[in-house]
């Protein structure tokens, strides 16, 4: 600490609006330390009962929380990047087990041609998650978005049995939904794999007055999120979700004549890795203390706080571009200059944080609300803190 702290960001205070960082609750860090001091290998059963049997409870948790159907499985990863990657994978050995091919034992050479299609505006990890599985970013198909960054239903290309289609449970930026329900029957129609990525946006299934925006979900085969983001769990705590196990599993076969198999659950066969920390103990903490009516009330909350802003800096004359949907609010100024200099005083303040982004090709101030610890009055004075940095950067 005498070294460390001063070069530390204090991003989990209630005034720090950057990345969809999220803050953390006491009792999931708390656990997590717990689990740290317990030093549990979650790969099989036989290494660690209680990581094997915490991951089962959350996986019901989480099926019961987005009113999925009970095939769902589910994978618990480093992050949300790593979920993408398993998702699409699934559906890559799905769609190739289809058309009579094992991509597990015969490789891409010779293989079917299997299709990518995603909105023009899909998030950096899907396209790292599509190059990492050897399809090759220029096999994308993109489609076309409207001006929140949804893909346009119009735009859509036909699908196929050999089609994997992305959507996008909050976007990076503005915070918007495609539209599941029409998106995902014309995929099933088609016989086509669905993976949605809803980072942080999924979550907004959890709240009664914010689930419309993730209506028709259940038309997707799976899904990637992040526990850290909106649920405010310590970093480390990625989740797929999918509704054919044997299409993850598969994917994400290994095996070794020393491994110790039983009836039970064993971590590994869901994910990447092997040797896995038991980061389904801080999961289970969250989920198991706030309960749904505090998973609502802390989703919702966060809404609430952006709405906030986007009201309060309206009142000071800034103008805000996007639809506040969710939890991200996006600031355009008279200029990228004015906007980057904006940015540049806001971060130097010490009052607030809030990072940038290019929106329509033009610079924005981007601000997520992602934190249980923002208040109102937090709110109230970071809009006060762009209003200084405005003066500032007039007065320069």
């Amino acid at each position: 600490n005498r070294y460390g702290a001063d070069a530390t960001v204090a991003s989990t205070g209630g005034r720090y609006f950057g990345f969809v960082n999220g803050g953390v609750l006491p009792v999931s860090i708390a656990a997590r330390w717990l689990a740290d001091v317990w030093d549990q290998n979650s790969a099989l059963y036989v290494m660690s009962p209680l990581a094997s049997k915490l991951e089962e409870v959350c996986e019901s948790w989480l099926k019961e929380l987005f009113g999925l159907p009970d095939r769902f499985v589910a994978g618990f990863l480093s992050g949300s990047s790593m979920a993408i990657l398993c998702g699409i994978a699934a559906g890559r050995y799905r769609i190739f087990k289809n058309l009579g091919w094992d991509i597990n034992t015969q490789g891409f050479y010779g293989a079917p041609e299997i299709r990518i299609v995603a909105g023009r505006q899909a998030h950096g990890a899907v396209a790292k998650a599509v190059a990492l599985l050897g399809f090759g970013l220029d096999r994308i198909e993109w489609v076309d978005t409207d001006s929140q960054g949804r893909i346009l239903l119009s735009e859509l290309p036909d699908l196929d049995e050999s089609t994997i289609l992305i959507l996008q449970a909050g976007h990076v930026s503005s915070g918007s939904f495609d539209d599941f329900e029409s998106i995902c029957a014309k995929a099933r129609s088609a016989k086509s794999w669905v993976h949605i990525d809803g980072a942080f946006g999924l979550w907004a299934g959890a709240s009664a007055k914010l689930k419309h925006l993730t209506k028709g979900i259940d038309g997707g085969n799976s899904f990637s999120l992040d526990a850290h983001k909106t649920l405010n769990t310590p970093y480390d705590n990625g989740i797929v979700l999918c509704d054919d196990s044997e299409a993850l599993t598969q994917a994400m076969r290994t095996s070794g004549s020393y491994m110790v198999h039983s009836e039970n659950r064993d971590g590994m066969a869901y994910t990447p890795e092997m040797s896995r920390r038991s980061r389904g103990i801080e999961l289970w903490a969250a989920m198991k203390y706030l309960g749904r009516d505090g998973i609502d009330e802390l989703v919702y909350g966060l809404h609430q706080r952006a709405v906030q802003m986007s009201e309060e800096l309206k009142a000071f004359d800034f103008k805000i571009v996007n639809e506040v949907v969710f939890n991200q609010v996006l600031v355009i100024c008279d200029s990228d200059i004015m906007t980057n200099e904006i940015i540049k005083n806001i971060q130097s303040s010490g009052e607030c944080w809030a990072g940038g982004a290019i929106w329509d090709g033009k610079a924005v101030i981007r601000i997520s609300i992602c934190s249980w610890v923002t208040t109102e009055e937090d709110i109230s004075r970071s809009a006060r803190a762009f209003v200084a940095a405005r003066s500032k950067a007039l007065s320069a």
